[in-house]
């Protein structure tokens, strides 16, 4: 669970996956039409800074695909449900801001929902790694996850995914 990707860099990095080479100007004005052209750049920048895009010309055109890492971390986030609601409730000290954050991120990364303060919600499969670091962080902070079958009048949790 080390990586931290945001939302938009995942999304940018699943598109380009399922395009292959694709031209960056049309790229962003299809997907990324109601977004600051800028803002989505620089997301593509800094992905192809860490390795995950490849950047190059062609005729005066800047083209990205992902790169072998970009599709191996992709892979990771993959998003499976298994018919099981998971619940993350917790609470972590103002003075524990960076480790809230850091919860925080990773959660909207794996795929979790906001459904009340400190409780999320996902009706994915978390992976090994992520239930592993989730006890970690519960051996010190107030940081609970909670696997249920179902949960009665659940129409606005359904509404999130």
């Amino acid at each position: 669970m080390s990586q931290v990707l945001s939302q938009n860099s995942i999304k940018i990095l699943e598109l380009v996956k399922n395009e292959g080479k694709t031209n960056i100007y049309s790229f962003i004005k299809a997907h990324f039409r109601n977004d600051s052209y800028r803002r989505v750049y620089t997301h593509i920048y800094q992905l192809e800074k860490r390795g995950y895009l490849e950047k190059y010309k062609h005729k005066d055109l800047e083209f990205i695909r992902i790169s072998p890492k970009g599709s191996a971390i992709i892979e990771t986030f993959k998003r499976e449900k298994d018919g099981k609601w998971k619940m993350i409730i917790f609470d972590i000290p103002e003075s524990r801001r960076s480790v809230r954050d850091y919860l925080r991120t990773k959660l909207k990364q794996l795929g979790f929902k906001k459904w009340q303060n400190s409780i999320w919600v996902t009706p994915y499969k978390l992976p090994s790694d992520v239930v592993e670091e989730l006890k970690e962080l519960s051996e010190r902070y107030f940081v609970r996850l909670i696997t249920v079958e179902s949960i009665n009048n659940d129409k606005d949790l359904k509404g999130l995914f």
